[in-house]
């Protein structure tokens, strides 16, 4: 895989190959943007390139012994550091220090790459800086993240940082058409549902993810006609699945927006996300104050960021969106409140959780 077969993020690929024809690559870049939209993909294929015992304008050959190891994994000049459940650990720092005593095994440039950087615990992220304020020769340092503030500033300024922008939906329903053989209208859908990542649209074409989706969307939905006792087994069910809850969240973010466009204007198939749930979304958009939604689509980016740097209970968390949403307006609404310190104040979830 080189450059060639990146697809959205052709100013990045341009920056890049620049760098190289003219020898001015930093010893760390920082990659910035969304999941999915080509950020780990990029920097295999800059190690690749850098690797490439033939390469030519600019990309690798994919033929030679180098990008051989590279395709498989087994290129000892590729350092892979990724995080163990939600974190990247010290340890892993550590063996990053060990192995970089050395100078590339194979004579060319050795390429580690963080992936998912922001998960660094502070001890493991205090580490790492130490590594790029004196970093060792023919090495580079390929960081990604979703912004360049989720990482320690000190980490960041000692980055050069390409920000990778969303993929457009033509650019991800031709991928889907081409290369996974979707159908024109199928992949127009799932394109709008991925909301400029391709990983998420791939995740679509599983019909089971599909149709969970549309579940958990249509709970959403009614929430403001279950009792509490429902309102906590919903939660319940939710917790139990198998699926990323902050990506799911994600799901809930797409929806709101539809809702707020269905209240600002007559909504059209064409400018919703959530395409296929078009005809649902006047009766359900009638049941929400629009004052409400950009409070619950602060609510769900705050508990998002929440996700990503604390230990939080799966099944509270949805407790405590629900009872949001359920709650809606009003000075003694979960809206005018913290939302995670909010769960602990609501009665109905002090009773189930005793």
């Amino acid at each position: 895989m080189g450059f060639s077969e990146i697809i959205g993020q052709d100013r990045v690929i341009r920056l890049l190959r620049q760098a190289l024809r003219h020898g001015r690559l930093p010893h760390a870049l920082l990659f910035t943007g969304l999941d999915g939209v080509g950020k780990r993909r990029t920097a295999l294929a800059l190690a690749r390139v850098l690797n490439c015992e033939s390469a030519s304008l600019g990309d690798a050959c994919d033929r030679c012994l180098s990008c051989r190891k590279m395709a498989s994994g087994n290129h000892p000049d590729l350092l892979l550091v990724e995080r163990e459940g939600q974190f990247i650990r010290i340890d892993r720092i550590r063996d990053l220090q060990r192995r970089l005593r050395f100078r590339p095994l194979e004579g060319g440039k050795r390429v580690i790459l963080i992936h998912d950087a922001e998960t660094m615990r502070t001890e493991a992220a205090n580490a790492l800086l130490k590594i790029l304020e004196e970093p060792p020769p023919d090495n580079l340092f390929i960081l990604t993240a979703p912004d360049s503030t989720a990482l320690l500033p000190t980490i960041a300024s000692r980055c050069l940082c390409l920000r990778f922008q969303p993929l457009t939906r033509t650019a991800i329903a031709a991928h889907l058409r081409a290369v996974h053989a979707v159908s024109p209208d199928r992949a127009d859908l799932v394109a709008s549902l991925a909301g400029g990542s391709l990983s998420r649209a791939l995740t679509f074409l599983d019909e089971e993810e599909f149709n969970r989706r549309r579940q958990l969307l249509e709970t959403t939905a009614r929430i403001k006609d279950l009792a509490p006792t429902e309102v906590l087994a919903a939660a319940e069910k939710w917790s139990g699945d198998r699926g990323d809850l902050s990506e799911d969240l994600e799901w809930v973010k797409m929806w709101a927006r539809d809702l707020l466009v269905a209240h600002l204007e007559a909504a059209r198939t064409e400018t919703l996300i959530n395409q296929d749930l078009f005809g649902q979304l006047g009766a359900v958009a009638a049941r929400f104050d629009p004052q409400d939604i950009p409070r619950l689509f602060d609510t769900l980016c705050a508990l998002q960021r929440a996700l990503r740097h604390q230990h939080l209970n799966k099944r509270s968390s949805l407790e405590a969106l629900f009872f949001a949403l359920r709650a809606g307006t009003g000075k003694d609404s979960l809206w005018h409140q913290p939302l995670l310190p909010a769960l602990e104040q609501q009665p109905f979830i002090r009773a189930a959780h005793g």
